[in-house]
């Protein structure tokens, strides 16, 4: 239907406008201008401003939302959950640190062999040269 708009618009102060019509007499009572048919810039002007607070109040929403995951995520940190990370931290770390011994072990003992192979290898090519 001509003049009605598919989804309301909500104003600042919360008044509910559903037909150009209403839309008119809202901006006649906010402006205290008649506004006519035939006048569209100050009709984009005010749905450019409802459009905003729109927006605005999708972002307060937003923002509450985000504000309660967060209390949410921050009440989960008790002094015992923060000590339990912490002592699993050192575990890991204690763990980390015995296999990097293991492998430091393990690499001079292959370096030493690699050694002794090199000196076995330049003895025989000696040996056969000479």
């Amino acid at each position: 239907m001509e003049g009605e708009f598919t989804d309301d618009l909500a104003t600042p102060d919360g008044v509910s406008i559903t037909s150009l019509d209403e839309l008119r007499a809202y901006l006649h009572a906010q402006t205290g201008l008649p506004v006519g048919g035939d006048d569209p810039i100050l009709l984009v002007h005010v749905l450019n401003q409802l459009h905003l607070s729109e927006v605005e109040r999708v972002h307060k929403r937003h923002n509450l939302a985000l504000t309660e995951a967060l209390s949410v995520a921050v009440r989960g940190l008790t002094a015992d959950a923060i000590s339990k990370n912490l002592q699993e931290q050192i575990r890991l770390a204690d763990r980390t640190h015995q296999e990097f011994e293991r492998q430091y072990r393990r690499a001079r003992i292959l370096s030493v062999v690699n050694l002794i192979c090199f000196a076995a290898c330049t003895l025989v090519f000696a040996y056969l040269v000479i």
